[in-house]
């Protein structure tokens, strides 16, 4: 009877330990080969005063006292190119801003920033610290989040998701994805 009773519960043991790890792959599968980047719209209204700038600065220009039509014509041109300029600026932030990529693997999450030039970042699930969600009212607007990752990576202290499409469930689901390698790989953290 002692035995039998052990045996029970061995193989409700390992039943719960089963439904876990299905569950945790469950989860994994939700969180895994997900793709997050800024929205377009973040990241118009983020640099949106570079473009304003640029105006001020063409409607200052224009705004020189001349004396002649060569003058006028020289700071028009001049007050063109500084705007010119700052349009070049600012569709540049956005076009960078716009092209990095927050890809979420089995393990890791690959971070891929540039446009000309590309670099790629690896995080692993269990360097992960502590995570943060905020929302601004910009942001409830358009419908994004802002997410700061602290991780224990020597060359990545704190990830900063910003602008990315706003996911209720995302940060949970990154939270326990994070318990669930740091519970697999061993990794306990000392204060």
């Amino acid at each position: 009877m002692g035995n039998a009773s052990l045996v029970r519960e061995d193989i409700t043991q390992l039943a719960i330990t089963k439904n876990e790890k299905m569950e945790s792959f469950q989860l994994m599968t939700n969180i895994q080969n997900q793709t997050y980047r800024p929205r377009l719209q973040y990241a118009l209204l983020k640099f949106a005063s570079i473009p304003i700038l640029g105006i001020f600065s063409l409607l200052a220009i224009r705004l020189v006292p001349v004396f002649n039509e060569f003058e006028a014509n020289g700071f028009r041109l001049i007050g063109y190119f500084v705007f010119t300029i700052f349009l070049v600026v600012y569709f540049y932030k956005v076009a960078y801003l716009c092209s990095i990529k927050y890809r979420f693997d089995n393990e890791h999450i690959e971070i891929s920033k540039g446009i000309f030039s590309i670099q790629n970042d690896y995080v692993q699930y269990y360097r992960i610290k502590d995570l943060k969600r905020y929302r601004s009212l910009i942001s409830r607007i358009i419908g994004t989040m802002d997410i700061t990752l602290i991780t224990s990576d020597k060359f990545n202290r704190s990830i900063f998701m910003n602008g990315i499409r706003n996911d209720k469930r995302f940060p949970n689901q990154l939270r326990e994805t994070i318990e669930n390698e740091r519970a697999n790989k061993r990794v306990y953290e000392i204060d």
